[in-house]
């Protein structure tokens, strides 16, 4: 037997097992681009539409004042710590201390960024100049990433 015919017929397959092969790698791949579509519409939280009025414009402050750019475009986390589920959690800081993520809490960091070191993030947050009215729609669309 010549070498080339021997590596031919070393790499040739059953066709029906290749028919098969390929049916298993298409409706892998069609599992993975599916599982992809579904967590890619179910991040980022409520949708505009589900949110209250002052979420609502939380949501436009955070956006129109950079928010995102730390802590996630969908806000689920960056450079600065998610704000997706947080409400509840415990969170700590440089130097032992630590808390329970409530309304206190989120309104307290966002005001006064540089009062505690969380732990785990080296990125100090900016200062602001955003109103408690303001804060508070920031908050409550925190809030409603939680729900």
């Amino acid at each position: 037997m010549h070498p080339s015919a021997w590596r031919a017929s070393q790499v040739e397959t059953n066709p029906k097992g290749s028919c098969v092969s390929s049916l298993r790698l298409v409706r892998r791949i069609s599992v993975l681009a599916l599982a992809a579509v579904l967590v890619g519409c179910t991040a980022g939280g409520p949708p505009a539409a589900n949110l209250s009025a002052s979420a609502a414009n939380g949501l436009k402050l955070a956006q129109s004042n950079g928010c995102a750019s730390c802590h996630g475009s969908d806000f689920g986390g960056g450079t600065g710590p998610t704000w997706q589920g947080i409400i509840g959690t415990t969170v700590a800081f440089k130097g032992g201390e630590s808390t329970v993520v409530d309304r206190a809490y989120l309104i307290e960091s966002i005001k006064y960024p540089d009062k505690r070191k969380h732990v785990g993030y080296s990125v100090v947050m900016p200062t602001n100049n955003l109103t408690d009215a303001e804060v508070s729609d920031i908050v409550d669309y925190i809030e409603a990433l939680s729900q």
